[in-house]
């Protein structure tokens, strides 16, 4: 029987070992992982879990609609976790539209501007067919790969993730930022023991975002152990890595980290005290710093020089750039 259910790659499967690959499943998320044999996952949370002969993971579930699976990315294993999905009825997701697949300009607008999450994407996209147009005479025109690999972060949504000692403020910001209460505030270290994954829209670019439990030195129980090494794969796969402290603790190594993520360094509870080597300051109780943060988080992850650009973005396949 078919999974009302479909799965795509929002990130390959990196190069660097040990680095984690990223499937998403859309759809009917309790019946796709009921047939994958995966424990369940409730919204908002992320739980280390063992897909059968696949591979020991991590699950985020920001939406009810929406599972982000984050295995290792080596070859083998991709190839078990894609045969494990078609076979349980989960259909593969297209995101992208192939050149050679005879599909038009409108075609190819139609489908990104239906996907794109992020509202930043759309007079940039409405702009695209103005930019062929002119690309087909002058190859300058045409946008370079790694240029558009940035860009497509405003139609698929970059992973954005916090991480950093207990009970130095993490979940503060988050509601801060989200403008309502989607984590559990507490002057206790430890509160946070599961991750809380959201959709958040910051001016413009919407961002996957997951908060994690602190991460210190010394796990008080097993539980928090596994909390912690559930945090510190989930960090694996970041875009960008939020690094959090306050003026009482010290910032995480990002050492080994994330092989592909951006970094910055947030210093919390600004109220009460500044941290030395933070990129930003913010104070979730007075808002300050709030608005540097997002511009901060914007600028990394798709820079105005980027967006300001005026050639032709091959927007349905980041790794062509030119179109027939």
């Amino acid at each position: 029987m078919r999974i009302h259910a479909t799965f795509s790659f929002s990130a390959g499967p990196p190069a660097p070992s040990g680095a984690l690959a990223i499937i998403e499943i859309h759809g009917d998320v309790d019946a796709a992982l009921l047939g994958l044999g995966i424990a369940g996952v409730e919204i908002g949370a992320a739980k280390l879990r063992r897909w059968g002969e696949v591979d020991e993971l991590v699950i985020a579930r920001p939406e009810h609609a929406l599972a982000m699976l984050f295995p290792h990315a080596s070859p083998a294993i991709m190839a078990r976790a894609t045969a494990a999905l078609l076979a349980a009825g989960i259909a593969r997701r297209e995101t992208r539209l192939p050149l050679d697949a005879g599909a038009s300009m409108d075609d190819r607008l139609a489908d990104a501007l239906g996907r794109a999450q992020s509202g930043m994407a759309i007079d940039l996209l409405l702009d695209q067919p103005r930019r062929w147009a002119l690309a087909q005479s002058d190859p300058a025109m045409r946008m370079p790969s790694d240029v558009g690999r940035v860009l497509r972060r405003l139609i698929d949504p970059p992973l954005v993730v916090a991480l950093g000692p207990p009970n130095v403020g993490k979940s503060s910001m988050l509601n801060a930022l989200a403008g309502r209460s989607v984590s559990i505030v507490a002057d206790e270290p430890g509160t946070t023991r599961d991750h809380v994954g959201v959709l958040l829209d910051l001016g413009g670019l919407v961002v996957r975002y997951i908060d994690t439990p602190g991460v210190s030195g010394t796990p008080r129980d097993a539980l928090d152990a596994e909390a912690q090494q559930i945090a510190m794969r989930v960090a694996a796969g970041a875009d960008l890595l939020l690094l959090c402290a306050d003026a009482t603790t010290g910032f995480l190594p990002p050492v080994a980290l994330s092989q592909r993520a951006s970094v910055v360094r947030v210093g919390l509870r600004s109220d009460l005290g500044k941290v030395g080597d933070a990129d930003v300051h913010v104070s979730a109780r007075t808002g300050a710093g709030l608005a540097d943060l997002v511009g901060r988080l914007r600028e990394e992850l798709v820079p105005v020089a980027v967006l300001r650009d005026g050639r032709a973005w091959a927007f349905w396949d980041d790794s062509v750039s030119t179109m027939k």
